[in-house]
């Protein structure tokens, strides 16, 4: 006892140990005990392989495939005059929906130097033939695909006719807009003679409304805004041409879509 009559405290137990006779020794709880609760693990839900970049890969794949599988199984075409945006929103359009895009403009450089220069060298009528044959072995390729062409493409008669058998976009402008908007300088025609465009435009149009199934003004909404109803319109020839395959076995392409009706319908973006 102390002074005050308070029991001092006991010394605390020291553990057993197997030497001290003890025969059920106690084991020294942890400091952090376990949680009994469950864990949920952060890919217990998951597909094999969900986690991995190969299953990021094939998912990515899928979702791709199912894009491009609403598709025209055959190339879309671009055409309109010149500066009226062909290339810039076909290639937006495509990149989009993971399909290729080619310009043949673009084709033309590549295996025989500058038009201009070829226009000085050899005249147009040699031009408009190469240019020709370019588009003819693009637009054959297989797949949906995207191809843009050169504003003076529809004067040749056989570009006209086998562009019967694919869908086509025409894009259509101002000469304001594409005053303000071109870059003058890598277009020396606008440059020299700016009512040149409207004039251009004027003998063309006829050959352009033969040929296309939609158009759009590419003056009156963004580039953002622009692909997306173009891409809407070419799932729709897609589900078109799948729905009327089976049927009657059309040829993919323009035999599926009916122009005097979608070229009346002009997409601004409204």
């Amino acid at each position: 006892m102390s002074e005050t009559g308070d029991r001092a405290p006991a010394a605390p137990e020291a553990p057993a140990t197997p030497g001290d006779g003890a025969k059920h020794p106690v084991p020294t709880p942890p400091k952090h005990p376990l949680s009994t609760q469950p864990i949920k693990l952060p890919d217990a839900d998951r597909a094999p392989g969900a986690g991995s970049g190969a299953g990021r890969h094939s998912g990515w794949r899928r979702r791709r495939g199912r894009r491009r599988g609403r598709l025209p199984e055959t190339a879309v075409v671009f055409v309109g005059p010149m500066a009226a945006g062909k290339t810039s929103l076909g290639r937006k359009v495509a990149k989009d929906l993971g399909i290729p895009f080619v310009d043949t403009d673009a084709v033309f450089v590549r295996r025989h130097g500058a038009i201009a220069d070829y226009f000085v060298a050899h005249g147009e009528p040699a031009f408009r033939l190469l240019e020709a044959e370019i588009i003819a072995e693009e637009v054959a390729r297989p797949g949906p695909r995207i191809v843009a062409l050169g504003g003076g493409a529809v004067l040749a008669q056989t570009t006209r006719e086998l562009l019967r058998g694919h869908p086509v976009v025409l894009l259509m402008t101002t000469q304001a807009a594409v005053l303000r908007t071109a870059n003058l300088a890598r277009r020396p025609l606008l440059r020299d003679d700016p009512d040149a465009w409207g004039r251009i435009l004027e003998e063309r149009r006829p050959l352009y409304l033969e040929v296309a199934d939609v158009t759009f003004r590419t003056d009156r909404a963004t580039k953002e805004q622009l692909a997306r109803r173009v891409a809407g319109w070419m799932r729709a020839q897609g589900r078109k041409q799948r729905d009327a395959a089976p049927k009657d076995h059309a040829e993919p392409g323009r035999t599926n879509t009916t122009n005097t009706t979608n070229i009346s319908q002009e997409h601004d973006g409204a």
